[in-house]
C-alpha cells in the first residue's frame, strides 16, 4: 500500500523534473569553462562520452551537468578536471514512435543539457570516492584483456564491473534473441550470487557466524553496488538482500514482496523519472512474476520435481516480461524460457570464475590466466546454445509494442489465472478472460479500420510510412543524412525503428520519388534490411550516380522487383485505399538538369480523404501538371521541396485547397527551408502546418468514413524562442 501511494507521488514529481534547472543555458556558448569528468563511455560511432559536472563558474546556485560527446583523439578519464568550449544545446525528445528518448534517458542519470565541445583541455584531476573506483576497473579491465579473447573479455566485463561498451554489436543481437540478455549487466542475479558466495565464505571459511556473515555480506553488497554503477536492476537487488541480510541480524523473517515495495520505493524516491526506465521495469516485474510462480509451483524434491519447478519458474519470468519487453523492444523471444535453463545454472559458476580471475589477476597474473580457462569455456557453451536456439523457427518474434491497456488487461488475466485458477478459471470464465484478453489486443483490426500516414523526422529529408489497420505498410522515401555512412543513416536508425513499432515485417512497396541522397539514403539500407516486394521509381531519365549503382546491387542481392511510374499508373489495394501516379506525365521526358524535375508525385486516398505527396517536385512540374488538367486537390499536401520557395506556387496551392500542409524538413537546416514566401502562400490557402523541424513526427489518421487527425509526436520550440521566453519570464 505504501508502495502504491508513493508509485502516485513518484508520477507528480517525475512531471516536475522533466525541465533542466536552468534554461537560460540554452545556446550559450562556453568558453575554457571548469568541470569535471563523472562518468565516460564511447558512443557507437566510436566518439567518447562524458558526463560532466560543472563548477561554480556559471554563478548557478545548483550544479549543472553536461552530456558532451568528444570527437577528439584525446581521451578522458573518470576525475579529470577539464575546461571546456561549445555551445549548450537542449536534450533531444523522442521524435519518432519507437524511438530513443534522449532526454528523458539522460535526465534521468540528472543530466541537463549537452553539448559537443569544440575542445576540451585536461588541467588537473581530482582524487575522489569516484576516480579511484575507476582505476581499480581499468585494472581490472586489464586482467580481462590479458587473459581472454576480446569477445569474451567484453562480455565478463559488463558481467562483473557493468562496463557494456566493450561488447561487440553481434553477441549483443544474439543475447538478446536468445532471451538471456540480463546475462550481459549487473542484475538482481549476479548480485545474488555475489552475496550467496560471500555467506558461504564468510561462515565456512573463516568460521563466523551467520549473523557476522549476513553482515558483512550486507556491507560487501554495498560497495559492490558503488563499484559497478548504480543500475536499476541492480540497486532493487542489493536493497532486497540487504532488507533479508538485516533481517538475519536481527533475527527477524523478510517477505519478499515488502522487500520489492520497499526497494521500489527508494529509488523513486531519489529518481522519479526511473519510473519509466526500461530496465527498472523489467527488473521489478520479473522479479514479482517469480514471486507469483513461488506461490503456485508445488515443491518436490525429485530430480523431475525441481526440473518442473524451474521450468516454471522461467517461464511465470517470462510471461511477466513478454509485454514490457514487447512495448519497448518491439519483439519477444520464446526460446528464452528454455535457454534460460541451460545457462542459469552455470551462472554461479561462470561469476566465480570471473570473480577470482579478477582477484588473482592483481595479486598472482599466472593464476588468473588458468582460471580463465573456466570463464571462456562456459561463454563458448552459451555461443553455442544460443545460437542453436535462435536458428529454430520462430524463435524470436516482432510483434510490435503492445497498447498500455492490453498490457493492463494481459498482466490482471495473467494474475487471476495464477492466484484464482482452480476457484475462478472454469472452462466458461477463462474464455471469457481470453475473449476480453484477445480483443484488447486485435480489437483495433476488427472494429477500427483507420490508417496513417506517418511523415518521418528524418531532418533534413524526407520519408513517409503509410500503414494499415490490418498490418500492411508501404514507405515513400527513406531521408538520408549527408555524410553519414550507410548502416547507420536513416533507413536503420529512424524507418525501421518505426516499422517495428509498427510491428511491420515485410513491406509491400518501397517509393522512391528522385535520386536526391536525403531521399534516398534510407531506401538502400531498408532494401538491404527489411523484406520488401518492390521498389518503384520516376519514369524519368535520371542521372547515373554512385547512389543509384548501389541500389541496384541491393536491389539484385535482394531480389527485389523494380517498376517505374508515370502518370496514370494506379494501384487500389484494398485495405490501403488507393495510390494514384499524377507525374511525371508520359511523354515528358526531360525538363532540366535537375533531377528534382523527375520526382514522383502521389496522391493517396483512403475513406474520401485525400493526400498529396509531392517529393521535391519544382514550380516548373506544377506548371506542367496544372496545364495537363491533373486533378490535384487533396486535404493533405506533404509540400514540395521541404517548403522552398521554388516549390508549392500560389496557382498549385489553389488547385490543391489543402487544409493541412506538412513540411518535411531539418531543425536550423542550412537552406533555411521553409521559406516564408512558402508559408505565407500556404496560410493565404487557410492550411494548417505541421513542421517536423518544430513537431518531429507528424502524423495523419484516416477514417474510413472520411474525417481525419492530426497528430504531433513533439512540440519543439527552436531555441532562440526558448530563450527569449525565459528571459521575459525572469
Amino acid at each position: 500500500m505504501c508502495f502504491f501511494s508513493m508509485l502516485l507521488l513518484g508520477l507528480f514529481l517525475a512531471g516536475q523534473t522533466e525541465e533542466a534547472a536552468f534554461p537560460s543555458l540554452e545556446g550559450r556558448m562556453l568558453s575554457d569553462t571548469l568541470g569535471v569528468v563523472q562518468e565516460q563511455g564511447m558512443t557507437s560511432s566510436g566518439k567518447q562520452k562524458l558526463f560532466i559536472r560543472l563548477e561554480n563558474s556559471l554563478q548557478t546556485e545548483e550544479t549543472v551537468k553536461l552530456y558532451a560527446v568528444w570527437s577528439g583523439e584525446e581521451r578522458f578519464a573518470i576525475g579529470d578536471k577539464i575546461l571546456l568550449s561549445g555551445e549548450v544545446l537542449p536534450l533531444e525528445e523522442k521524435s519518432v514512435p519507437g524511438g530513443y528518448d534522449e532526454k528523458l534517458y539522460l535526465r534521468t542519470k540528472g543530466i541537463d543539457y549537452k553539448i559537443y565541445p569544440e575542445r576540451i583541455r585536461k588541467v588537473g584531476k581530482t582524487n575522489g570516492f569516484a576516480a579511484c573506483l575507476q582505476e581499480q576497473k581499468e585494472k581490472v579491465f586489464e586482467v580481462f584483456d590479458t587473459v581472454l579473447p576480446q569477445k569474451e573479455s567484453g562480455i565478463v566485463k559488463a558481467m562483473v564491473t557493468g562496463e557494456k561498451d566493450d561488447i561487440d554489436q553481434e553477441t549483443q543481437d544474439l543475447y538478446i534473441k536468445a532471451g538471456i540478455n540480463h546475462i550481459l549487466c549487473v542484475s538482481g542475479l549476479h548480485v545474488s550470487i555475489f552475496a550467496l558466495f560471500l555467506q558461504f565464505f564468510i561462515s565456512k571459511g573463516l568460521k563466523q557466524s551467520k549473523r557476522m556473515a549476513a553482515l558483512i555480506s550486507m556491507i560487501c553488497c554495498i560497495a559492490f553496488l558503488a563499484f559497478t554503477g548504480f543500475s536499476p536492476s541492480s540497486v532493487r537487488a542489493v536493497i532486497m538482500i540487504s532488507v533479508a541480510l538485516l533481517g538475519r541480524v536481527l533475527f527477524r523473517k523478510s517477505d519478499w514482496l515488502n522487500n520489492l515495495a520497499l526497494a521500489a520505493l527508494v529509488i523513486l524516491l531519489v529518481q522519479p523519472l526511473y519510473l519509466w526506465n526500461v530496465g527498472f521495469q523489467l527488473s521489478f516485474i520479473t522479479t514479482f512474476g517469480i514471486w507469483v510462480a513461488l506461490q503456485v509451483v508445488s515443491k518436490e524434491n525429485s530430480p523431475l520435481g525441481k526440473l518442473k519447478q524451474a521450468f516454471i519458474l522461467s517461464l511465470y519470468a517470462s510471461l511477466f516480461s513478454y509485454p514490457l519487453v514487447a512495448y519497448h523492444f518491439f519483439s519477444i523471444s520464446f526460446v528464452g524460457i528454455f535457454v534460460n535453463l541451460l545457462i542459469l545454472p552455470l551462472c554461479g559458476v561462470l561469476l566465480f570464475f570471473a570473480f577470482f580471475t579478477a582477484v588473482a589477476g592483481l595479486i598472482f597474473p599466472p593464476l588468473a590466466a588458468i582460471s580463465s580457462g573456466g570463464v571462456y569455456g562456459i561463454l563458448k557453451f552459451y555461443e553455442m546454445v544460443c545460437t542453436l536456439a535462435v536458428s529454430l523457427p520462430n524463435s524470436y518474434i516482432l510483434v510490435g509494442a503492445p497498447a498500455l491497456t492490453s498490457i493492463v488487461l494481459y498482466y490482471l488475466v495473467l494474475c487471476m489465472c495464477s492466484f484464482y485458477g482452480k476457484k475462478f478459471c472454469n472452462a466458461k470464465n477463462i474464455f471469457c478472460v481470453m475473449l476480453a484478453l484477445g480483443l484488447s489486443v486485435f480489437g483495433g483490426r476488427l472494429f477500427v479500420h483507420k490508417n496513417t500516414i506517418a511523415f518521418l523526422d528524418v531532418g533534413q529529408g524526407d520519408s513517409a510510412v503509410i500503414s494499415t489497420y490490418d498490418g500492411r505498410a508501404i514507405v515513400i522515401d527513406g531521408g538520408g543524412w549527408l555524410g553519414t555512412e550507410l548502416g547507420k543513416n536513416t533507413g536503420v536508425k529512424v524507418v525501421q525503428p518505426y516499422l517495428e513499432y509498427l510491428g511491420i515485417k515485410e513491406l509491400d512497396g518501397i517509393f522512391l520519388t528522385h535520386f536526391d541522397a536525403d531521399h534516398m539514403l534510407g531506401v538502400i539500407e531498408l532494401c538491404e534490411c527489411v523484406p520488401t516486394k518492390g521498389l518503384y521509381i520516376s519514369d524519368y531519365p535520371y542521372s547515373e550516380t554512385e547512389n543509384w549503382e548501389r541500389l541496384k546491387e541491393v536491389l539484385e542481392k535482394q531480389d527485389i522487383m523494380l517498376y517505374t511510374l508515370k502518370e496514370g499508373d494506379t494501384a487500389n489495394w484494398g485495405s490501403y485505399g488507393r495510390i494514384d501516379c499524377l507525374y511525371p506525365l508520359e511523354g515528358v521526358k526531360f525538363i532540366g538538369d535537375d533531377d528534382n524535375h523527375g520526382s514522383l508525385v502521389l496522391k493517396y486516398e483512403y475513406g474520401g480523404t485525400k493526400v498529396l505527396l509531392t517529393g521535391d517536385a519544382a514550380v516548373e512540374d506544377e506548371r506542367v501538371m496544372l496545364s495537363k488538367g491533373t486533378d490535384v486537390s487533396a486535404e493533405i499536401i506533404k509540400l514540395g521541396h521541404h517548403g522552398s520557395k521554388n516549390a508549392s506556387s500560389e496557382a498549385f496551392l489553389a488547385a490543391v485547397s489543402p487544409k493541412v500542409g506538412v513540411i518535411s524538413c531539418g531543425e536550423g537546416n542550412l537552406y533555411g527551408h521553409p521559406h516564408e514566401e512558402t508559408l505565407q502562400r500556404l496560410k493565404a490557402q487557410g492550411a494548417s502546418v505541421y513542421r517536423t523541424d518544430n513537431q518531429a513526427t507528424v502524423l495523419a489518421e484516416l477514417s474510413p468514413k472520411g474525417s481525419y487527425k492530426m497528430e504531433a509526436v513533439a512540440e519543439r520550440v527552436s531555441i532562440y524562442e526558448r530563450i527569449k521566453k525565459t528571459m521575459e519570464k525572469r
